[in-house]
């Protein structure tokens, strides 16, 4: 009797977490070559949120903004052979309609991912690698 309450509680606290997590690494983009891309990060954090943003910069540096609030729309030349990562984590409002996170990236004007995300607790994970 013991294990089964053991389970309903476990299972009401697993029921009662909404997270989502967009986590994917594309490896090397199928680009032309060239000697360097432009990037492009964009997100746009829901009103009265924060979120933890952070994203490759051209010095091989990798920028935490911690707190971010609105639309961020980031566009950095790097180079050949770059890796770029780019996180968004956020807890969404409980809202009617529900409240989503919109993020993408793109290289050179082309998309090249474009998520939306819903649940309570939103994390995108993305990593790339220039041509």
């Amino acid at each position: 009797m013991k294990k089964h309450l053991y389970l309903f509680v476990i299972a009401i606290l697993a029921a009662s977490c909404s997270y989502n997590v967009y986590d994917m690494n594309r490896g090397e983009l199928n680009l032309a070559k060239k000697d360097t891309y432009q990037v492009e990060y964009m997100t746009d954090i829901p009103q009265g949120t924060t979120a933890t943003i952070s994203y490759t910069d051209k010095d091989n540096t990798q920028h935490i903004e911690k707190l971010y609030t609105g639309r961020l729309d980031y566009t950095v030349e790097l180079p050949s052979g770059k890796s770029c990562y780019f996180t968004v984590d956020v807890e969404l409002p409980k809202t009617t309609p529900t409240s989503s996170l919109h993020t993408f990236v793109k290289v050179n004007g082309e998309t090249i991912t474009d998520q939306t995300q819903t649940n309570r607790n939103a994390k995108f994970r993305f990593a790339f690698k220039l041509p």
